[in-house]
C-alpha cells in the first residue's frame, strides 16, 4: 500500500503539469466563462435592450401626439387660408365689377 502511495505521489506532479491537465483546465475555464456569460452578461444585455425598447415606445407615443397636434394646427391654418381666399375672391370680384362700371 505504501509503495502505491509513493508511486502516486511521485506521479502526481507530472499528471498535474501534463497535457491532460491543460485540457481539463481549459474545459473548466470555458465552463466558467460560459456560466458567467449566461448568468451575468446576457441578462444585463437583455435588461439594456428592454430599456431601449421601452424608451422607443414612449418616444413613439410622444412623436404621434406631436404629429396629431401639428395636423390640427395645419387644419386650422387651412380653414383660415380658405376663409381668406374666399374674402380675396370676393374683393377681386367687387373690384372687377367696379372696373366694369367705370
Amino acid at each position: 500500500m505504501e509503495a502505491a502511495m509513493v508511486a502516486l505521489l511521485t506521479a502526481l506532479p507530472s499528471l498535474i503539469a501534463g497535457p491532460a491537465s491543460a485540457v481539463v483546465i481549459c474545459v473548466l475555464a470555458m465552463v466558467g466563462a460560459g456560466y458567467i456569460f449566461t448568468k451575468v452578461i446576457i441578462p444585463e444585455q437583455r435588461a439594456s435592450l428592454d430599456k431601449v425598447l421601452a424608451d422607443s415606445h414612449e418616444n413613439r407615443k410622444i412623436f404621434q401626439q406631436a404629429v396629431v397636434a401639428i395636423d390640427e394646427r395645419f387644419k386650422s391654418m387651412e380653414r383660415n387660408v380658405s376663409s381668406v381666399k374666399k374674402d380675396v375672391d370676393k374683393i377681386e370680384k367687387d373690384i372687377s365689377e367696379i372696373k366694369m362700371k367705370i
